[in-house]
């Protein structure tokens, strides 16, 4: 019917530890986990499991001088709210005084940004502000191919969906007509008519320093996804369970009723 709410079902009600609140449907499928619950467990064991993907990543792209990620060491960290999290598949980042590790796309890490880019770029465009004849789009187009494979992202399916379009940056650097800085965006853009995003790294060059590697699309991230073991030992106790079958109760404007 236009104009009705339909609500994503988010897997079986049973998946979940008794502890979680929920609505459900009729079937038993969940609709709704509400998006600010979670507990301090959680978050320490979210945490936790962002770190050794953070790591793994680190040590995939070797970038020895992140290791090893501690918790102690960490510039900053966000982990989602379970509920969030669970409805989203977006658990949270760490970032180092380097990078930021994104866990952001199906409960995978999804982003690697770097923590620095505005400076270091600026310093890059005061030390390499080259004329357009030493422009070389191949070298960085292999650079950002090999750092996607190591990565484990699926570069034969991001090869057959989508186009590469690999541009100097001008967005963090402003070279004068007829130069440019060895900044490089490597894109992969989808082809019209494919759904979805594709990936995008940015790169430095002449260190082959890595900026920023982002896989847009879940699809097309072959890394497992991060997973908990320990739901139930999380979130103690008995969570309230609604359903949607039409009941109401008191200033509850959705229809909800509790489950009896």
């Amino acid at each position: 019917m236009a104009g009705a709410l339909v609500l994503p079902n988010l897997g079986k009600s049973v998946d979940l530890p008794a502890g979680v609140p929920r609505v459900v449907d009729t079937n038993g499928n969940v609709i709704y986990v509400p998006h600010n619950f979670t507990t301090e467990a959680y978050r320490k064991e979210a945490l936790k499991l962002v770190l050794a993907e953070a790591n793994r990543v680190a040590a995939d792209l070797m970038l020895t001088n992140e290791l090893p990620i501690r918790e102690s060491n960490l510039v900053e960290n966000f982990i989602s709210p379970f509920g969030f999290a669970y409805s989203m598949k977006m658990i949270g980042n760490v970032t180092t005084e380097r990078y930021t590790y994104y866990v952001s796309r199906d409960n995978k890490f999804s982003f690697l940004v770097g923590h620095h880019q505005d400076e270091d770029c600026r310093r890059y465009a005061e030390q390499y502000t080259w004329p357009i004849s030493r422009l070389d789009t191949n070298g960085a187009y292999e650079l950002a191919r090999q750092w996607l494979i190591e990565v484990h992202a699926d570069l034969a399916g991001l090869s057959r969906d989508c186009q590469v379009s690999i541009v100097p940056d001008n967005v963090y650097v402003h070279p004068p007509k007829g130069k440019f800085v060895p900044i490089y965006n490597i894109l992969w853009i989808p082809r019209r008519g494919e759904p979805g995003d594709g990936a995008l790294v940015g790169l430095f060059l002449p260190t082959k320093t890595l900026l920023q590697l982002r896989i847009e699309d879940s699809k097309y991230i072959l890394r497992p996804r991060l997973s908990f073991t320990n739901l139930a030992a999380l979130f103690p106790g008995t969570g309230w369970v609604y359903t949607n079958n039409g009941l109401r109760t008191p200033g509850n404007s959705l229809g909800l009723g509790p489950v009896k």
